[in-house]
């Protein structure tokens, strides 16, 4: 019996991740045109356009630097470089998860038209604002230079960094996307969750500021392991942090795999409740 509900449990596994797979090659198209429809749209009644996308984290950067270094007089060799590195990626998660909220619900006009693989809509949300982060990083190069930083071949290692990132964002936006559907204020409450995570997470202070013995508890957040491993390969020269990544990218997997089932479980359920 027992051996009966493991082949069962690998069966509907197996099948999950073959119906996703037939489905990403059949909307790829849907997934590029449409990704391309939201970046456009996000910017059509600006007036910077895509400039907005340097700007924004360029501002809420200098903020920070302004506030610790003048306000609270905090002093610290290349601390606007320090936020940025935590910054970039923040906007990114903000803006995903904020969006993935929603994904579903403010698609229900063309859900009830046609069929589209739920999975897409927070893809197409992580993919726009990956795009977003890209071009953001163009920043980091004129600050490498202003900060006088020395990179190394280390940086190139930023790709796994990126990586791990956008599997932990697409897991999470798939989980929030499923759950956004049937709590009609969950972005609102997202927006404090997010606010909190940031303060809770090493981006405007060190890890060597929080007291030992309780430092443990900042490395259950995966922002440490990611704001780490982006200043370690970006402002010192090394490595990131492979083993912690490597735990990160299969806590990623098991909330995409995750994710996915509830999706599929609830794909017909969520034109209900519209």
């Amino acid at each position: 019996m027992e051996y009966s509900m493991e082949n069962t449990k690998n069966a509907k596994k197996q099948n999950l991740i073959t119906k996703t797979y037939k489905d990403l090659i059949k909307y790829k198209e849907f997934i590029f045109l449409n990704s391309k429809y939201e970046l456009k749209a996000q910017v059509a009644n600006t007036l910077f356009g895509y400039i907005w996308w340097l700007l924004d984290p360029l501002f809420h950067m200098l903020v920070y630097t302004i506030m610790v270094t003048v306000i609270f007089n905090a002093r610290m060799e290349g601390f606007a470089v320090f936020v940025f590195c935590a910054l970039l990626p923040w906007k990114w998660y903000t803006s995903t998860l904020s969006n993935s909220a929603n994904s579903i619900k403010s698609k229900m006009g063309i859900l009830n038209q046609t069929y589209i693989p739920k999975f897409v809509l927070p893809l197409t949300q992580s993919l726009v604002n990956f795009s977003k982060f890209l071009f953001g990083l163009l920043i980091l190069f004129p600050m490498i230079f202003i900060f006088k930083l020395d990179l190394s071949f280390h940086f190139f290692e930023i790709i796994f960094v990126i990586f791990i990132n956008f599997l932990f964002l697409y897991g999470s936006s798939l989980v929030i996307a499923h759950y956004g559907v049937f709590f009609k204020d969950l972005k609102n409450l997202l927006g404090h969750v997010i606010r909190l995570w940031f303060y809770l997470s090493p981006g405007l202070y060190s890890l060597d500021q929080i007291p030992e013995s309780v430092r443990f508890l900042w490395w259950l957040n995966p922002n440490t392991t990611l704001f780490e491993s982006y200043r370690n390969v970006i402002m010192f020269g090394s490595s990131p942090l492979y083993m912690p990544l490597a735990i990160l990218g299969v806590v990623s997997l098991g909330l995409i795999y995750f994710g996915l089932s509830r999706l599929n479980k609830y794909d017909k359920s969520y034109l209900k409740m519209s």
